[in-house]
């Protein structure tokens, strides 16, 4: 919570509170005076005298100084108190839930509070002592300040410190104690059902609970829009959600995985709460800082024993000489940049698991343009890629367009046909497939793991054919600036791709019957 939420919910409650108990505050403070000098007997007779003899209003004497007093005393000490539990938590002073730092920080509350308090409660007790003398605490500090001397108005402060900073400190020890527990039994909570997701690790799934965020859904309200672009993968951990074909989704269902690789707009269905549904949600970033921090607390990384990867690492320590060799005089930039490489190579091992266990996994395995490849590069691509849809009858391609992108399609949802002419193109005809004619006018259908374009992205030459989408379809679409980005990460899979379209090319013979390499 910002500190100024904290500031206005401690001025709000210290002005309701010091009005409700000011008159209790009164009679406390002229019953604390010497027995010879006190003119009550008791709490009752206290109340019935000053109300007697001075009338009600004498109960709200100084009410205006405790509005102050409080609303200053409240709003203080909640601000620092988590100003200062803030600063140690990323410091590292103290560990989130731990006594200390609730002990502490309650200290630091309670001299701030006594601070901005104790010239108040002085000049207030002039009021109730000697109300014949003031009548409001402004009389009594102007009074003190110009008499005694301003630092008067701090008589009793020590006491007075000495009395809250032990209730403070425990009050918070005890809160952070209670609140750290309650988080523990959380997280321990929400990594169990990651990890019985099936695609998360253990120590995966032990940060990703640490960092994941929760999420409140009222009833009706979407939790995600098909055709939206995927941000976030989301996990119903209470409560039931609608969806249009698959009925009720309840805890432990999940989607949006697909977003921790590569971002894609959502082919699936809107999502919509039922009742009130909690989730816990996970993003891109989330993903990459808790796969790298459950590889730092490993404390280790898989050894490559290959001769080939034993080349690969001749070749890295080559380069990591050469990008190292203005560090001989600056020690923590070569432990920046190796922590960098570290990080990189983790996340290379956990992007590969995650692929590992995509749903899209096995089609775009079967792709033969992606043959040979490993699983983390296969992983780069669909990152890089972008997952498109189109309704049923909508043109994916179409005949002589110039594709400035050059880009190249695979079916992952639905079926895709291909006509030779777009002149061929009946929209009803072709969706129905009730006439022969027609038919005979398809040159392919493309059904999920075809794939077709890769001609243009070869060559850059207009398309030569048409292919329409039958029924809703996903394709995952890899154009120039997908290739552009590829090549950053990893300028040998481009050509590796190249390579591969060009083989499959050589393969072709009757363009007619290409199955993936014409339009």
């Amino acid at each position: 919570m910002p500190a100024w939420k904290r500031f206005v919910a401690g001025s709000l409650s210290g002005a309701l509170g010091a009005v409700s108990s000011n008159p209790f505050d009164l009679v406390k403070t002229r019953m604390q005076v010497p027995a010879d000098m006190c003119e009550y007997t008791g709490l009752t007779n206290a109340f019935s005298t000053i109300m007697k003899g001075e009338g009600w209003k004498a109960l709200y004497k100084g009410v205006g100084a405790s509005v102050c007093r409080d609303m200053l005393g409240s709003s203080v000490n909640l601000t620092v108190q988590s100003v200062a539990s803030e600063w140690m938590i990323q410091k590292e002073v103290f560990p989130p839930g731990s006594p200390w730092l609730g002990g502490v920080s309650g200290v630091l509350s309670a001299a701030a509070s006594v601070a901005v308090m104790q010239p108040i409660d002085t000049s207030r007790a002039y009021v109730y002592l000697k109300p014949h003398i003031f009548s409001n605490s402004i009389e009594a500090m102007r009074y003190i300040v110009l008499k005694e001397g301003p630092l008067k108005l701090y008589k009793g402060a020590i006491p007075h410190f000495l009395r809250t900073a032990p209730h403070y400190a425990a009050m918070f020890s005890i809160l952070e104690y209670i609140t750290g527990k309650e988080r523990v039994i959380v997280r321990d909570l929400n990594a169990k059902r990651f990890r019985e997701l099936g695609i998360f690790d253990k120590d995966v799934s032990n940060e990703l609970a640490k960092m994941c965020k929760v999420k409140v859904f009222k009833p009706k309200q979407e939790i995600s829009k098909s055709g939206d672009v995927e941000k976030e993968m989301v996990l119903i951990v209470r409560g039931k959600a609608l969806t249009p074909n698959s009925g009720v989704a309840s805890s432990g269902s999940y989607f949006g995985e697909q977003s921790l690789i590569h971002e894609n707009h959502r082919a699936g269905e809107t999502v919509v709460a039922k009742t009130s549904t909690t989730c816990l949600v996970v993003d891109k970033m989330d993903f990459k800082r808790a796969t790298l921090r459950a590889q730092r607390l490993r404390g280790q990384v898989k050894k490559r024993t290959t001769k080939e990867d034993e080349k690969d690492d001749d070749k890295d320590q080559d380069r990591f000489t050469a990008a190292t060799s203005d560090f001989s005089t600056d020690g923590d930039a070569m432990m920046g940049y190796y922590a960098k490489k570290m990080d990189e190579i983790e996340y290379r091992e956990q992007l590969s698991t995650s692929w590992r266990k995509s749903r899209d996994k096995k089609l775009i395995d079967s792709v033969q343009v992606f043959k040979g490849m490993s699983p983390y590069e296969r992983a780069l691509i669909v990152e890089s890629a972008k997952k498109r849809r189109y309704e049923s009858g909508e043109k994916i391609i179409r005949e002589g367009d110039r594709d400035k992108e050059k880009t190249f399609f695979v079916v992952l949802k639905g079926r895709a046909a291909m006509v030779a002419r777009d002149a061929d193109f009946d929209e009803d005809k072709l969706i129905n497939m009730k006439n022969p004619q027609q038919i005979r006018k398809i040159v392919r259908t493309f059904a999920p793991g075809g794939h077709f374009g890769g001609k243009a992205l070869l060559t850059g030459n207009p398309r030569q054919m048409t292919i329409v989408a039958r029924g809703n379809v996903e394709a995952l679409a890899i154009d120039g600036q997908s290739l552009r980005e590829l090549r950053e990460k990893d300028p040998n899979l481009v050509e590796k791709i190249k390579k591969n379209l060009k083989r499959e090319s050589d393969k072709i013979g009757d363009w007619r019957f290409s199955s993936m390499m014409m339009a």
